[in-house]
């Protein structure tokens, strides 16, 4: 766990820098895939759809399947799209790994990114 903290953006109380990083990226590729600044490849998506078929059961998004879904991605997902969504599952790992780091609103805003993300996949293959 990281010691440093870094002002959280209600300034109320300091966060962890780890849990701060993954509540960025998460909103930042969001508002990027709403607005389309950014679009996932077809390799993004189909990792996205593994990572929720694998919480199809409970709907929780975990450390272990996240580092399931990064395997499956493989080096290549580090690439494409400047490793973007790589980077912000990478970022969710240390984050949900730890009881103390997790919020609730980035676990629902990166489960709402994958949902979004493995929803293209679908579109692209049913075209």
């Amino acid at each position: 766990m990281s010691t440093i903290t870094a002002p959280s953006e209600t300034g109320i109380f300091l966060e962890p820098v780890a849990t701060d990083r993954a509540r960025h990226r998460v909103e930042e590729l969001m508002t990027d895939f709403r607005t389309g600044a950014w679009r996932p490849t077809p390799l993004e998506g189909r990792v996205a759809e593994l990572l929720l078929a694998s919480t199809a059961g409970d709907g929780m998004l975990t450390p272990r399947r996240i580092r399931a879904a990064l395997w499956e991605g493989n080096l290549a997902m580090t690439y494409e799209n400047d490793g973007r969504f790589a980077r912000v599952l990478a970022d969710l790992v240390p984050v949900l790994d730890d009881p103390q780091l997790t919020a609730l609103d980035i676990v629902d805003a990166a489960g709402e990114l994958v949902g979004a993300v493995a929803s293209t996949a679908r579109l692209a293959a049913a075209a």
